[in-house]
C-alpha cells in the first residue's frame, strides 16, 4: 500500500489451436494488461502478422449494444450478469442471435408505438378538454371555434342506427360525440367536437355515414358538461390502456429478462475473447502475447496459461527497463483497502503517480480529512453531510452508480463529529464543553483558555498543521528520488534535501522571532550556518548540471556561462524562499474558512435573538436558526470541501507528486469498459 504495486512483463509463445483458451483463460484471471508485440524492441517482432478474429468484432459489438438497449428498456433494468467464461465462451450463433433481438425489437417496438400514440391521443383529450372548459356553453365555443380557437364544435343530424358507426370510425381520433333529441326517433341531432387539425380525417367518416349540418341545440350548456363527461371518460380509458401497455411491456421484459441477460453475456464474453485474440500476434503455427501482470500474481497467471494451453507454450518473465521491454512503460497499480478508494480517486482525478513511486493516497487521506475538520468542525453539522453521504452510497448502489463522492462525504461528516466534539460545537450550540479548545468562545472575544486564547493562537495552529502537511511531502520526494537512485536531485533540488533544510532552518528562525515578540533574530553566525550554508551550496547546481548533461558532448565551458549559473542561482533562492513561505501561509486558510464557519453561526444565532430579544425563541426565530444551519451546511460544507482539495494538490503534491504514471487496465470478462 505505501509503494505502488511492482509489475511483470509476460513475453509467452503457445500453439495457435490454444489461442482461445489462452484467451479465456487470461479474462478469467483478469490480471493481465496486454502489450502489443510490436511494441517490444526485438528485432524478431517484425516477423510476426496479426491474428485475425474468428468472427466479427463489429458485429458481435453491435449485437451486444443492442442487447444493452433492451436490457435498459425495462424496468427496473435488467442487470448484467456475472460472466463465466467456461460457460459461454464458443456458443454464440449470430444469426440466431440477431433474429432473436429483432423478433424482440418488433415485439417491444409495437409495445411502445401503442404507448405513444395513446399519449398523443390523451394528449389532444386534455386539449379538447381546457378549451371547452374555457366556453361558458358549446354555443359560445363554436362562435370562438370560428375564428380564435382549435377547436371544430359541429352540430348536425344523422340516423340513430348510424352514431354507433361514426363513433366507431373516429375511435382512433381525439373527438367527442354527443347525440341528443329523442332517441326513439329516425334522426338525432349529434354535436361533434374534434380539433380543427383532424377535419381531413373526420370530413370524409361524416360523408360515408350520411351526416348533414345543422344548428346546435338550444341545451348547448348541458352539451357542455356531457361533453365534459364523455371526454374525462375517454381519457381515463385511454389511460387505462396505457398501463395495460406498460404492465404488458413490463410482463414481457420479466418474461424475456434472463433469456436476454444471458443473451448479452454470450455475446460479450465471445466479443472480450475476440478482441483478446486479435491483440495476439502470429507465425505459421503459433501465437505471441505480452502484458503487464502485478508481480503478486505473475504464479498464477503462468500457472492459468499453462494450464489452458496444456503445457505447450513457452513463458518468460520481464521487470520494467528490461530486455526487450526497456521501451514500454510499466502501468501503475495503487494497491489501496476499499476503506480508502474515494481518496485514491481524488489522487487520479489530479493524475496517477509515476510507476516506483510513493502512493500518496494514505496520507492524501489523513491531511484531506483533517483539513475538513478543522475547516467545519461542528458535530451537527457533521452528522448532517454524513447521513447525505449514506442516503446517496445507498441510492447509488441501488441504481448501480458510482458512489465515490458519497462514500467521502461521510467521511468528511464524521471528521466534523469528531472536530466538532473537540471543539464543543453541535449546530452552533455549545451543548457540551470541548476536549480541546472552544472554537466559538475564541472568535467571539470571551471563550480562550489554556494554548489558544484568540485567533492568532488558531492561526499559529494551521500554520504549525501547514508545515506538518509540507514536511511530510518532502519526505515522500526524498524516499521516491532515493528508490530512482536520482542522487543529484535528491540533494540540490528545491525539494530536495538543501531545499528541505532551508525550510526547516526558516521556520524555526520564524518561531524564533515571533517568541521573542518579534524583537529579536537570532545571531548573525548562526543564520549563516543555518541558512547561508545551504543557500550557498545552491550556487553549485547550475554549474554541476552543466556538467553532467554536457559531459561527453564537446560542449565547452564559456566565460559568458557564469553569468548564467548567478541567475540561475538568483533564480532558485527566490523561489525557495518566496514558494514556501507562500505555500506555507496558504494553509491559513484553513483557519480562514474555520473562523468563517463560526462567524457566520454567530451572526445568525444574534438575528434570532433580534427577533426575540427576551424569553424563549419565537417561531421566525427558529427559522432563521433552521435556514442558517442549512445555508452554512451548504456553502461551508462544499467551500471547506474544495480548500481542502486545493491545499493538498497545489501545497502538498507540488512537493514529491510525477504524475506522468498510466493507470494499469487489465482485461477481464467482468470488468468496465
Amino acid at each position: 500500500m505505501m509503494f505502488t504495486s511492482p509489475m511483470r512483463l509476460l513475453a509467452a509463445v503457445a500453439l495457435d489451436t490454444d489461442s482461445d483458451a489462452i484467451a479465456t483463460e487470461l479474462l478469467k484471471l483478469g490480471a493481465l494488461e496486454l502489450v502489443s508485440i510490436k511494441d517490444l524492441s526485438g528485432e524478431w517482432t517484425s516477423k510476426t502478422t496479426k491474428v485475425e478474429p474468428r468472427v466479427s468484432l463489429a458485429r458481435l459489438g453491435e449485437l451486444r449494444k443492442r442487447a444493452e438497449g433492451f436490457m435498459g428498456m425495462a424496468r427496473p433494468p435488467i442487470p448484467r450478469p456475472i460472466i463465466n467464461g467456461d460457460t459461454l465462451v464458443g456458443r454464440v450463433d449470430l444469426d440466431a442471435a440477431e433474429k432473436r433481438l429483432d423478433a424482440m425489437a418488433a415485439e417491444v417496438n409495437g409495445l411502445r408505438e401503442r404507448q405513444k400514440s395513446l399519449q398523443d391521443e390523451i394528449l389532444k383529450l386534455d386539449e379538447i378538454l381546457r378549451q371547452i372548459e374555457a366556453f361558458g356553453d358549446l354555443k359560445t365555443g363554436a362562435a370562438a371555434a370560428s375564428s380564435f380557437s382549435f377547436l371544430s364544435i359541429r352540430a348536425g343530424l344523422l340516423q340513430a342506427d348510424k352514431i354507433d358507426d361514426l363513433t366507431r370510425a373516429l375511435d382512433g381520433v381525439p373527438s367527442v360525440v354527443l347525440p341528443s333529441g329523442d332517441a326513439s326517433g329516425v334522426e338525432r341531432a349529434v354535436v361533434l367536437v374534434s380539433l380543427k387539425r383532424d377535419a381531413v380525417r373526420i370530413d370524409p367518416v361524416l360523408d360515408r355515414v350520411g351526416w348533414q349540418d345543422a344548428r346546435l341545440p338550444e341545451s348547448s350548456g348541458e352539451s357542455k358538461d356531457e361533453a365534459l363527461r364523455t371526454l374525462n371518460a375517454k381519457i381515463d380509458t385511454l389511460r387505462s390502456r396505457q398501463n395495460a401497455c406498460a404492465a404488458e411491456l413490463a410482463d414481457y421484459f420479466s418474461d424475456n429478462g434472463a433469456g436476454l441477460g444471458e443473451l448479452w453475456a454470450t455475446l460479450r464474453a465471445e466479443e472480450l475473447v475476440a478482441r483478446v485474440r486479435s491483440s495476439f500476434s502470429r507465425t505459421d503455427r503459433t501465437v505471441l502475447f505480452s502484458g503487464w501482470i502485478p508481480a503478486e500474481r505473475v504464479a498464477a497467471v503462468e500457472t492459468g496459461i499453462r494450464s489452458a494451453a496444456s503445457g505447450g507454450c513457452s513463458i518468460e518473465w520481464l521487470g520494467p527497463g528490461q530486455g526487450d521491454a526497456a521501451s514500454i512503460q510499466a502501468p501503475v497499480e495503487m494497491r489501496n483497502p476499499a476503506v480508502l478508494k474515494p481518496f485514491e480517486g481524488l489522487v487520479r482525478n489530479y493524475a496517477t503517480p509515476a510507476y516506483g513511486s510513493v502512493d500518496p493516497t494514505p496520507f492524501v487521506a489523513v491531511a484531506y480529512l483533517a483539513m475538513f475538520g478543522l475547516m467545519f468542525g461542528d458535530a451537527g453539522h457533521g452528522l448532517v453531510v454524513a447521513l447525505v453521504g449514506v442516503i446517496g452510497t445507498l441510492l447509488a448502489r441501488k441504481r448501480g452508480t458510482a458512489d465515490g463522492l458519497y462514500r467521502l462525504m461521510i467521511y468528511c461528516g464524521a471528521a466534523a463529529i469528531v472536530a466538532g466534539v473537540m471543539f464543543g460545537s453541535y449546530f452552533g450550540l455549545p451543548l457540551l464543553p470541548p476536549l480541546w479548545f472552544d472554537y466559538h468562545g475564541i472568535v467571539s472575544g470571551h471563550g480562550g483558555s489554556g494554548a489558544f486564547k484568540s485567533v492568532y493562537d488558531i492561526l499559529g495552529l494551521t500554520i504549525r498543521f501547514g508545515m506538518v502537511v509540507l514536511g511530510v511531502g518532502l519526505l515522500i520526494n526524498w524516499v521516491n528520488l532515493w528508490r530512482k537512485r536520482d542522487w543529484f536531485t535528491l540533494i540540490l533540488d528545491k525539494a530536495g534535501l538543501v531545499g528541505g533544510w532551508i525550510y526547516g532552518a526558516g521556520a524555526w528562525v520564524a518561531f524564533y522571532y515571533v517568541g521573542h515578540d518579534y524583537r529579536e533574530l537570532p545571531s548573525g553566525s548562526l543564520l549563516a550556518v543555518v541558512l547561508g550554508l545551504p543557500t550557498l551550496l545552491l550556487a553549485f547546481k547550475a554549474p554541476l548540471e552543466f556538467i553532467r548533461h554536457n559531459k561527453g558532448s564537446g560542449k565547452r565551458f564559456k566565460p559568458g556561462l557564469l553569468v548564467d549559473f548567478f541567475m540561475e542561482w538568483i533564480v532558485e533562492i527566490l523561489e525557495i524562499y518566496s514558494g514556501y513561505l507562500a505555500n506555507t501561509l496558504s494553509f491559513m486558510r484553513v483557519a480562514g474558512l474555520g473562523i468563517a464557519h463560526v462567524s457566520l453561526m454567530t451572526a445568525f444565532f444574534q438575528i434570532a435573538r433580534m427577533i426575540t430579544p427576551t424569553g424563549p425563541l419565537s417561531l421566525p426565530a427558529v427559522l432563521v436558526l433552521i435556514l442558517g444551519n442549512v445555508l452554512v451546511i451548504a456553502l461551508e460544507g462544499l467551500s471547506a470541501g474544495i480548500q481542502s482539495l486545493r491545499l493538498n494538490y497545489y501545497e502538498f503534491f507540488s512537493k514529491y507528486f510525477n504524475g506522468t504514471g498510466r493507470a494499469y487496465r487489465p482485461v477481464s470478462f467482468n470488468g468496465t469498459e
